[in-house]
Formats: structure tokens, sequence, C-alpha cells
């Protein structure tokens, strides 16, 4: 029987999510190793009266925070297990998730990674329901939208469509291949890291049976950040390895300049009226398919296009921070 642990980075001080994510793990007695990222007096006692009473449960304290791909590494590096699984300290489960990837790499032993959807909690509030929904359609997040929703069968893929909060990496690819999280990056740790495995011709499966619940953004600032954090750091990837970006991750970058270009030098509005079109559409599809109300639709609006923008406009931003550190060099 493949032995696994669940690995879960704390950074956040989401005390509650934390109880509830924990919660989801001790009710299938999973192995779970926590890494508390910054100390936090609540989030410590919480963790030293769990594995009172929950023996699975180890952690480690980092006292002063670090960067979290650093706080990943040192997850790694302290977890013995045959696969590690990363799940997000505002991510839950409602099944086995375990007992389904022992399946998984029992089934394709080939494998060295599986992933599987995220999505959206049934008590989530309006907005961060009408996220989850943008976020899963395609003229939004690309193939990146079947990290939001179950979407077919079982696959092998690339990064596009897996994320961290629902991700099981075997350990021996860390140790054989001497591969780590990039510190530097601060989102899409994962997508180079799963670049760098497929370099190394290893298996990566999606399986829209792993799914978890995973918490979205309460306010349209926090979802702009997050999204501007996402473009830079697919940005970022260009710059430790070039073959990881593909012509699609440009477009959103394309589009901030050519708006722009529109309001400096009046040129044609022809893109931006195919843009919009493009968009009710989507929108529009969106609405039917989730059996929406009218008022979701200026909400539903405002979260196509501000993913765009901001994705664009935090790709950008990574270019530049990229080009500084080249110099610096």
């Amino acid at each position: 029987m493949i032995n696994i642990t669940v690995s879960i980075i704390s950074s956040n001080n989401k005390y509650e999510y934390l109880c509830e994510t924990i919660s989801c793990i001790k009710r299938f007695n999973i192995n779970v190793f926590v890494v508390l990222n910054g100390y936090n007096q609540t989030i410590a006692d919480f963790l030293k009266e769990t594995k009172n009473t929950y023996s699975n449960l180890d952690y480690i304290i980092i006292n002063e925070k670090v960067e979290k791909s650093t706080a990943r590494n040192i997850g790694v590096e302290n977890i013995k297990s045959d696969v590690i699984y990363f799940l997000d300290d505002d991510a839950f489960f409602m099944q086995d998730n375990i007992k389904i990837l022992q399946d998984k790499f029992s089934q394709y032993p080939l494998l060295g990674v599986v992933g599987g959807p995220n999505l959206t909690p049934d008590n989530s509030t309006r907005f961060e329901k009408i996220t989850g929904i943008m976020l899963s359609t395609y003229f939004l997040s690309w193939k990146m939208s079947h990290r939001y929703l179950r979407f077919g069968n079982d696959r092998l893929t690339d990064d596009s469509e897996l994320i961290l909060c629902n991700l099981a990496i075997k350990k021996e690819i860390f140790t054989k291949y001497n591969l780590q999280f990039e510190k530097k990056l601060h989102y899409n740790e994962e997508n180079l890291l799963l670049e760098k495995i497929k370099k190394h011709n290893i298996k990566v499966l999606y399986t829209p049976d792993l799914s978890v619940y995973h918490h979205r953004r309460s306010s349209i600032e926090e979802f702009s950040l997050q999204v501007f954090h996402s473009g830079k750091g697919r940005a970022l990837m260009l710059f430790f390895m070039p073959s990881s970006i593909h012509f699609i991750y440009l477009l959103p970058a394309l589009f901030v300049v050519y708006l722009i270009g529109t309001i400096i030098f009046k040129t044609k509005f022809i893109f931006l009226i195919v843009y919009a079109l493009l968009t009710v559409n989507n929108i529009a599809n969106a609405f039917f398919n989730n059996k929406l109300k009218a008022k979701d639709i200026p909400l539903m609006f405002l979260i196509s296009v501000t993913a765009h923008i901001f994705y664009g406009i935090g790709f950008i931003m990574g270019i530049f921070q990229g080009i500084i550190w080249k110099v610096k060099k």
C-alpha cells in the first residue's frame, strides 16, 4: 500500500479554514504535516492540542515568515512518505482522497503526479460562487478552467490543468532529480515544478475523481490581487524555463497593451468589439448552464473583465521584474 501524507502550509492565518481542513483529514484518519509559516499563537495552540488527540499530525513552526515556496520545501524535506499530497489550508474534501490516490497510483504505476479540480464550497457567498463559475469557463481561463470543475476522464496532462491546492507528487521525484519549489516565485511555483518534472519524462495525470472544495477570494479586490500575482508568476516562469510559456498566456497582456494604445492613440475599436462579443457569449453560456439570476450578470462581467486585465497587468510586471533580475546578475 502506498503511504501518503498531506502537506499543508499555513501562511494566511485563516484559523477557521485550517480547522475545517484538519477536521476533514481527521475524519479519514490521514497522515498530515503542517508547516506554520510565521508564528501565530492561536494556530500554534490549535496544532498542539490537535497533536495530543490525533497522533497522525506532525507540524513545524517557522517563527519568522519565509517565502511560501521555501516553506513548501521545508515540508517536503520533513515528510518521509511515498507520496506527498499538497492541500491548501483553506481547502477540504468530502471523500477519501487518499484512497482515490492510492487507487490511481496503483492503476497507473508509471505516474509521478496526480491532481484534480478544486470546487467552490456550497456555503460560499454569491460573489465567491460567481467567481468559481467564471473561472470554470474556457474563455476566461482556457484549459485552466478544468481546475475549477470536474471535466472529462482520467488523462495525461500538463500544469495548465493542475493546481497546488489539490496535487499529489511522489517523494522520490524531489530526491532523485534534486527538485524544489522555486523560492523566487510567490505564485505559479507548482507550474514551474511540473514543467521540470515533465522534462524528466514523468507522467502527470488529471483525474476528475480527485476533487477538493476550495474557498474563493471574498471580494473583487482580493480576486484582482490573486489574478495579478498569477499573471506575474506565469511571466516570471519565462526566466527559469522559456519553454514553459505558451502564446495563450500572452493574450491578456497584449489586450492590456491594446487598451492603453486605444486610449492614447485613439486606434480602432474593432478588437474591443470582438472581445466584448466573446465575453457576452461566454457569460450567456455560463448564465444558462448554471441557471443564474439576472442580478448576477453585472458581477459576471466584472469578474471576467477584471480577470483578464489584472492577469495581463501582472504578466507585464512579471516581465519587467524578470528583466531586473537579469540586469542585477
